[in-house]
């Protein structure tokens, strides 16, 4: 039998275990200069920022630790940033890594997806490796859509690497399609860092009932 779980807002104090998620679905990410301990502690500080985790959602097991993640983003709903981001960077990674950090953002990822009024952006989807294949990211992905309708969104997005074929069956199941590659730098230059690939459904007021396993938030 599924052990249960439950979809619920993520807090503060889920910040240590948000950065181990981040490390364990990015790490490898910007030539893997979130790996190791200073990287999980930059991310671990960064999340318990005020605001910083606006619209990000978790699925918590049944002693409530975080198995998942997701997160959504409007117009109106988004993390709060802010100069202490950097300054946490500098003072975790050093000038070097937290520069190259940048760079390496800077040269591999498009620019921002510029959000329409009526529009919510899926990002930072992860599940930890014990949990996957239960149907978490599902209801995840479920829980973000209702969220988005229920704000008044009529569309729903999400880039995912174009290499990452798990992930795009997954969301393919959902009912995403395809609306363009975005690329950066490097992938423009066709240096080795493959496309995102920017998808998107409507939403709609359909109900979207959560798997047997998945408790009610």
């Amino acid at each position: 039998m599924t052990e249960p779980y439950r979809i619920r807002q993520a807090r503060t104090t889920d910040s240590a275990v948000i950065a181990a998620l981040l490390v364990e679905g990015f790490g490898h990410d910007y030539g893997g200069a979130l790996l190791g301990k200073a990287g999980q502690r930059m991310l671990e500080r960064i999340h318990a920022l005020p605001g910083r985790l606006n619209g990000m959602f978790v699925a918590a097991d049944t002693t409530d630790r975080p198995v998942g993640m997701a997160g959504l983003r409007t117009t109106e709903l988004r993390p709060t940033t802010n100069w202490q981001e950097e300054s946490i960077q500098l003072e975790e990674l050093g000038i070097a890594r937290a520069f190259w950090l940048e760079l390496r953002a800077d040269l591999t990822e498009p620019s921002n997806y510029q959000l329409r009024p009526d529009e919510a952006f899926v990002y930072s989807v992860v599940v930890t490796a014990s949990w996957r294949r239960r149907g978490v990211a599902e209801a995840l992905l479920q829980v973000l859509q209702q969220e988005a309708w229920s704000r008044g969104k009529r569309r729903i997005a999400l880039e995912v690497v174009a290499t990452n074929s798990a992930a795009l069956r997954l969301y393919e199941s959902h009912g995403y399609t395809l609306v363009r590659h975005r690329r950066g730098l490097l992938s423009l230059l066709r240096l080795g860092v493959p496309p995102r690939l920017l998808l998107a459904r409507p939403l709609t007021n359909e109900v979207h009932s959560p798997p047997p396993s998945a408790a009610p938030r």
